[in-house]
């Protein structure tokens, strides 16, 4: 494994199955590079991977007559050069699983990769809060998770019309094991769970992972300004551009173990029964 000392590229992605404090991470971030000040659509990161505009901006290709496998075969390439002359580090939140196109090429273009930084959470947690983001029900979001064709942004017909290219996540499991395989570049795992329970030490490691260079003041100083309860009362108050318009909140608990309250019996089962292997692996059984 290679490590953020040896990679010459300047984009960490922020990657994640979906509800694993991704956001989170990046209003952290926020913090940090203003000292404390946060407004949560206008976090100061560079954007999604899936992102058409980006796309089209670096392109004179008309984007919405493509299929996905021709996004995904053209992606990394439109990445690298956009920012292969890059000065600064570049943050990008990433939901896709790391695979490979249809030429055998990873999606996530190592060359101008620094690292990346893998959120997980408990998939017990990640199935209540990956419902009320879908505005769905608890079965929907279990058999999204639990689909080895789970997704977000699913092309329709021969349209690709959402404002993102299709997320090809896999299940839950692969989507984890997808991003733990990765050779190309370094990649730093950080639990939601010790976000929550060892928040300092949490937030610092993964600083210094990155290569920035901030006080222990300056880090404490983020994740206070970035606390769950801030996020919230401020979609509460101005709304969050990257709710559904249909969810009536992004920022719902931010807690662990809702799923003990959540689920039913045959819920958990199902979750389990698919992936307990890799949930041990974390420590969530």
């Amino acid at each position: 494994m290679k490590t953020t000392t040896e990679q010459s590229g300047k984009v960490i992605w922020l990657a994640s199955y979906p509800k694993s404090g991704n956001t989170w991470y990046r209003a952290f971030l926020t913090a940090l590079f203003s000292e404390g000040k946060i407004h949560i659509n206008d976090l100061a990161t560079d954007g999604i991977f899936s992102s058409r505009l980006f796309f089209n901006c670096y392109t004179d290709i008309e984007s919405t007559d493509l299929y996905d496998w021709e996004v995904k075969s053209m992606i990394s390439d439109v990445f690298q050069f956009a920012f292969k002359n890059l000065d600064e580090l570049k943050m990008i939140k990433v939901h896709d699983a790391y695979a490979y196109n249809v030429k055998g090429n990873p999606i996530i273009p190592g060359e101008i990769t620094k690292a990346a930084i893998y959120f997980i959470r408990n998939p017990l947690d990640v199935a209540g809060s990956f419902a009320n983001h879908l505005d769905s029900n608890m079965q929907h979001a279990i058999d999204l998770m639990n689909s080895a064709d789970g997704g977000l942004a699913i092309q329709s017909g021969n349209l690709n019309l959402n404002n993102q290219f299709h997320q090809h996540m896999s299940t839950w499991s692969r989507h984890v094991k997808s991003w733990l395989s990765v050779r190309d570049f370094p990649v730093h795992i950080v639990r939601y769970e010790d976000m929550l329970n060892f928040p300092f030490e949490t937030f610092r490691e993964s600083v210094e992972f990155a290569g920035l260079k901030y006080s222990d003041d300056a880090i404490r100083r983020a994740i206070e300004a970035s606390s769950f309860d801030k996020l919230r009362n401020q979609e509460q108050e101005k709304g969050f551009n990257e709710k559904l318009k249909s969810n009536n909140s992004f920022f719902r608990k931010g807690t662990k173990d809702n799923w003990k309250v959540e689920l039913t019996e045959l819920e958990i089962e199902l979750i389990k029964k698919e992936h307990g292997n890799t949930m041990r692996l974390f420590k969530y059984i």
